[in-house]
């Protein structure tokens, strides 16, 4: 027991003294830690004040992030505007150079970084003398203006693409009728610089594409030429630091003016001006090429020289499109390249409702599954099919029957009324339709072209047996189908100066009745379509006849369509069509893509007593 007390006695101090050393090993850590120790100081060059620039603001960011993260030491950076527009002469250069000069006289600098063409310009000029022995940083400059200049040593930098070719190359995807690209640029020296490079990039497209370049205007007038582009035109964004007035700009706060007035979609290879306005483009980002310039940076910071450090590639551009300006102009996403950002896209019924429809799928997946074991038990597999495929040959059936009952009640209207109202309204609204979209300049033209159309309206009143003729073809039954075709033909190659070629081959005169009535009310819909829709200059039509079937073969050169999108979209038309070939046990096709025209193509099938009576006559 005594011995005990005795260690724990002699402990106590020793464990005193331990406490205490670690006490003090801490508060000498502690102090260490919060020895101030030595600031490095880096300057950025930039052209101008761009304070509220988006660019700037995504510049200055991906800089700050990039330092604060890579370095353990204190850094500050300070911003250097130039204002290198108002110091263009050789004079006000070295003016502003003495003004540096004698600003950053008795400080130690680090670092140098020259963001964009004019502040490298400026600072390869005078930096030896403002800023000797410190290592040059360049960024926000094309490969093209890295390879314009030649460098010092300790001068390094990452270049980035200012991809115009590949933004206009985006907006021909989406827009492959475009005819007219407008190009729009300002009036600085800088801006006349890019003016120059945006020439010689589309020098390669001039043969298939006119390019209008929207330089050297001002303010105004650039807003009231955007604002009447021509149709099949696009318009493609450079920058605008100053118009043609001397007034200055930030070019993203340009660009949101003219997009609140063109009528053409806009097209931009800056990341900054997506989401004010601008359908997209193969962009490149302010915010990546300052963390480039900061990762550089860094490395020299850390004791490497600007000499011994490999050239850096140009910075990856992607494409980058905004969903809302997809919508505002019908331009569809299945164009976009692959790996497209899209950006700014709605949250859907999915997205907003997701648990909801879960749930709801869930109880009726549940409830179905119960229906479907209630109708198994019911109904043998066998019996069900068998009444399916009875239910379909019914409702094909009914189908015919409807069709024939409308071609009926077409017969009763045509006997009743006078004239072709309804088919002389059609053709009027097709021409006011054409004179709404181009209307004749001249005052005097416009009016004879009205007077032409109250001509037209008078007319419709005298017109009642040509309307029961539409209404229903008696040319079939006294002509036959070749014929009535022929004249149909004819009269709309009359009435709409469009080239309708026809031609048969052995078609009689005598055929089934229902046979020639649903190939001429197809042929009749399709030249419809080709007139209304697709703007067509010439359409082909053939008739032809095999040894047990009727074929009808319609083809124009017109914009065309996309028929998986037509058929959930469309109205009785194409609906129309299929089931009078399909009441028939015919075939239909329809072949047709965007710019590319429209292909149709029907077989009626013949019974063999038909056959035989057509041979016969």
């Amino acid at each position: 027991m005594s011995q005990r007390s005795e260690s724990q006695t002699t402990r106590g101090p020793e464990r005193l003294a331990l406490v205490t050393l670690a006490g003090l090993l801490l508060l000498c850590h502690g102090a260490w830690a919060n020895t101030p120790g030595k600031v490095r100081t880096v300057v950025v060059l930039t052209p101008d004040n761009a304070v509220g620039s988006p660019g700037s603001a995504l510049f200055y960011r991906g800089l700050r992030e990039t330092f604060a993260a890579g370095s353990r030491e204190q850094l500050q950076i300070r911003f250097e505007p130039l204002d290198i527009a108002r110091f263009q002469d050789a004079r006000s250069r070295r003016l502003l150079a003495d003004f540096l000069r004698q600003k950053y006289a008795d400080q130690q600098i680090d670092l140098l970084v020259a963001a964009l063409a004019p502040s490298l310009d400026f600072a390869l000029e005078y930096h030896r003398t403002i800023f000797p022995g410190v290592p040059l940083v360049f960024v926000v400059l094309d490969e093209e203006e890295v390879q314009t200049r030649k460098l010092p040593v300790d001068v390094i930098g990452v270049p980035m693409e200012m991809d115009l070719v590949g933004t206009l190359e985006l907006a021909l995807r989406l827009q492959p009728v475009t005819r007219r690209v407008f190009v729009i640029v300002g009036s600085s020296s800088f801006d006349a610089r890019w003016e120059r490079a945006a020439r010689q990039r589309f020098r390669r497209y001039e043969g298939r594409l006119e390019f209008v370049y929207l330089s050297g205007l001002s303010m105004d007038e650039l807003l009231q030429r955007v604002a009447n582009v021509p149709n099949q035109s696009i318009v493609q964004y450079l920058q605008i630091f100053e118009d043609a007035t001397g007034k200055t700009f930030i070019p993203a706060d340009a660009f949101e003016l003219i997009a609140a007035k063109a009528n053409a979609p806009i097209y931009g290879h800056v990341s900054s001006y997506i989401g004010r306005g601008i359908v997209g483009g193969r962009v490149m980002s302010f915010e990546l090429a300052g963390r480039h310039a900061a990762s550089l940076g860094l490395r020299i910071l850390a004791g490497e020289r600007p000499d011994t450090i490999a050239r850096p590639e140009a910075s990856p551009n992607e494409y980058v499109v905004d969903w809302r300006q997809l919508r505002r102009w019908g331009l569809g996403e299945a164009s976009l390249p692959a790996g497209t950002d899209v950006r700014y896209r709605e949250p859907g019924l999915w997205d907003l409702y997701r648990w909801q429809i879960v749930g709801a799928a869930s109880l009726f997946v549940l409830q179905t599954a119960l229906i479907v074991a209630l109708l198994v038990q019911m109904v043998h597999r066998k019996r069900a099919e068998q009444d399916l495929r009875v239910s379909q040959v019914a409702l094909r059936r009914l189908t015919g029957r409807l069709l024939h009952a409308q071609e009926e009640e077409s017969r009763r209207i045509a006997r009743e009324l006078h004239d072709d109202l309804g088919q002389g309204l059609a053709l009027l609204t097709v021409e006011m339709e054409l004179l709404r979209q181009k209307p004749p300049e001249p005052a005097a033209q416009l009016d004879v072209r009205i007077q032409e159309l109250v001509r037209q309206i008078r007319h419709l009143s005298s017109s009642a047996h040509e309307l029961s003729h539409q209404l229903h073809p008696a040319k079939l039954e006294q002509l036959g189908l070749a014929a009535t075709v022929r004249s149909l033909c004819h009269e709309l190659t009359q009435r709409h100066g469009l080239n309708i070629e026809f031609s048969e081959d052995q078609i009689p005169a005598a055929m089934p009745p229902e046979v020639a009535l649903c190939l001429y009310r197809i042929a009749q819909e399709a030249l419809a379509n080709a007139i209304k829709h697709s703007g067509a200059q010439h359409v082909r039509v053939e008739l032809g006849r095999r040894a047990d079937s009727i074929s009808l073969r319609i083809v124009d050169d017109g914009a065309g369509f996309d028929p998986g999108v037509t058929q959930t979209k469309s109205g009785l038309g194409l609906v129309s069509m299929r089931e009078r070939v399909f009441s028939l046990g015919g075939e239909l096709a329809i072949d047709s893509r965007p710019s590319d025209g429209t292909r149709l193509y029907v077989r009626i099938p013949l019974s063999a007593r038909a056959t035989h009576e057509m041979t016969r006559s």
